[in-house]
């Protein structure tokens, strides 16, 4: 009994020394693993604050140039004594154009903001 306790001491320290250096390890791999996952998460919370950011900027653009639509509709047009019928219609269609692309821009940069 004697010979087969100093063989089961022998190694027992050893043994449980690797054990909780391998505990250890682990423990600092999941530590590790959840720290790049909440970096993957601050870089998608970048991003997207990013995007808002160019949509914010983009929406005051739009304002802007919706505002420069109106004012073409009321004080840009065409002298009517001046010009052809077929250059109001098509001033007129370029400028809804315009207007339309902008409006719907400026309604998806709103969306896209939030």
């Amino acid at each position: 009994a004697g010979v087969a306790g100093g063989l089961f001491d022998y190694n027992r320290e050893n043994f449980m020394f690797d054990k909780e250096q391998l505990m250890k390890r682990e423990f600092q791999g999941q530590d590790m693993r959840i720290k790049q996952f909440e970096l993957y998460r601050e870089d998608i919370r970048d991003l997207i604050g990013l995007t808002v950011s160019k949509m914010d900027n983009y929406l005051v653009l739009n304002t802007l140039q919706l505002g420069f639509c109106v004012c073409l509709f009321t004080e840009g047009r065409p002298v009517v004594a001046l010009s052809n019928d077929w250059l109001h219609w098509l001033y007129a269609m370029t400028n809804v154009g315009a207007f339309m692309y902008f409006l719907l821009s400026a309604w998806l940069a709103m969306h896209a903001s939030i």
